[in-house]
């Protein structure tokens, strides 16, 4: 490949790239390496032993930087992969044998995390997830809303750690936008010396404009083609007798929680609101969170 994201996401070709810093594949955000020969200059994935290895240092920096972190700040007992025999899991920080942090940097699946935090329920921990390593990104995708929670202070947000770096960011006010459920949120980084703030953070909340349909978006609701799609058109169709491109013509999308499995088009036009799955929203005591 010949570009790719710098450490501040910004896209750089190989050809202006320094070669001692650090770059990350723009497609999978996984870190790559500058090559240079006597005829060319491009980005390589590194070997997935050498990323192996690389996650384990990520993880246990952050398993390190968290607790440091946690023992300046706050007067409680902070305690590293404590073993919990009743469930059989070992949260990476354990807070006074009542609050759970897990640092996750490898991919999971959503049933693995539903388990894991069942497994916290069932003993009356409470747990917060931050992510690092293969999940660090530098906006919110579809593979992050599994691990979405929610504050009245924050909305919904997700908590993400760059070890490496020494950075904590926090992901807030996450919303879908548009007919195509476009991810949007707002973003606090605080960087190794300002991490004390994360503890008294409050947020600035910035309106989200509502997306009226234009024709561009209309041809791009036309292309749809698959299963789905289709099948929600051809329904669509045969219950009102037009078409979903004449009903959304002049629609306005207002911003919606960041919790359908469905395109928001789709929604409109009868589609079921079906909710993604996300376990961490389902936490005792936590209210359920506004859907609408």
């Amino acid at each position: 490949m010949y570009a790719a994201l710098d450490k501040k996401g910004t896209l750089t070709y190989a050809q202006d790239a320094v070669e001692k810093e650090n770059y990350f594949c723009s497609h999978c955000s996984q870190p790559v390496k500058l090559i240079v020969n006597e005829t060319s200059c491009f980005f390589r994935h590194i070997s997935r032993e050498h990323n192996t290895v690389n996650e384990r240092l990520i993880h246990q920096q952050g398993k390190v930087l968290i607790a440091t972190v946690l023992e300046k700040y706050l007067s409680a007992k902070i305690e590293v992969e404590y073993f919990l025999p009743q469930i059989q899991q070992r949260p990476d920080i354990f807070i006074n044998r009542h609050l759970a942090i897990e640092y996750q940097c490898a991919k999971i699946d959503v049933k693995t995390l539903s388990d894991r935090v069942a497994g916290y329920w069932q003993e009356r921990i409470k747990n917060v997830w931050i992510l690092g390593g293969n999940y660090l990104d530098i906006k919110v995708r579809r593979e992050h809303l599994k691990f979405i929670s929610y504050s009245q202070e924050l909305g919904y947000y997700l908590l993400m750690l760059d070890s490496q770096q020494r950075r904590f960011i926090i992901y807030y006010q996450i919303k879908l936008v548009g007919p195509f459920s476009k991810i949007i949120s707002q973003r606090q980084v605080f960087n190794y010396h300002e991490l004390g703030k994360i503890f008294t953070f409050q947020p600035q909340i910035n309106p989200v404009k509502s997306v009226m349909m234009n024709n561009f978006l209309i041809q791009k609701i036309r292309r749809q083609n698959d299963s789905k799609s289709q099948q929600v058109k051809m329904d669509f169709y045969s219950q009102h007798q037009m078409t979903v491109e004449q009903y959304l013509a002049e629609r306005i999308f207002k911003p919606q929680p960041p919790i359908y499995q469905h395109p928001l088009w789709q929604i409109a036009c009868g589609q079921t609101r079906t909710l993604l799955k996300q376990p961490l929203l389902n936490q005792r005591p936590l209210k359920k969170p506004p859907q609408k």
